[in-house]
């Protein structure tokens, strides 16, 4: 039997992951999740590897960090940034893999019109 509608959880749930969606769906965070995934880095060096000034990189991982996707511990005077929501790594899969298929699929395209 079809189901017209959602429960209230399955809707909270949709809602959350298309929040979570929304966040990590820009070049910048993407590449900043990324760059975590080898683990934990500090401002300095999340900075250095996107070549982006700090107060740019700070909002992007503070929005990262408000949305639950990133957490963050205080080493010294240096504060390290790690993913804590697993989920987005396999976001970041999904769009190498998207990459990879779209860079085999665009191979055959150009060989048929030889």
């Amino acid at each position: 039997m079809a189901r017209n509608h959602l429960t209230s959880l399955e809707a909270d749930f949709l809602e959350k992951a298309a929040d979570v969606l929304r966040t990590v769906a820009h070049p910048v965070r993407l590449q900043i999740i990324d760059f975590l995934e080898e683990g934990e880095r500090t401002v300095t060096e999340i900075c250095e590897h996107l070549g982006a000034q700090q107060p740019y990189t700070s909002q992007q991982l503070a929005l990262l960090k408000a949305k639950g996707i990133l957490g963050a511990r205080r080493s010294g005077n240096q504060v390290l940034y790690s993913i804590t929501h697993a989920g987005v790594l396999k976001i970041i899969q999904c769009v190498r893999q998207q990459a990879g298929l779209e860079e085999v699929e665009a191979q055959p395209a150009a060989d048929a019109g030889m």
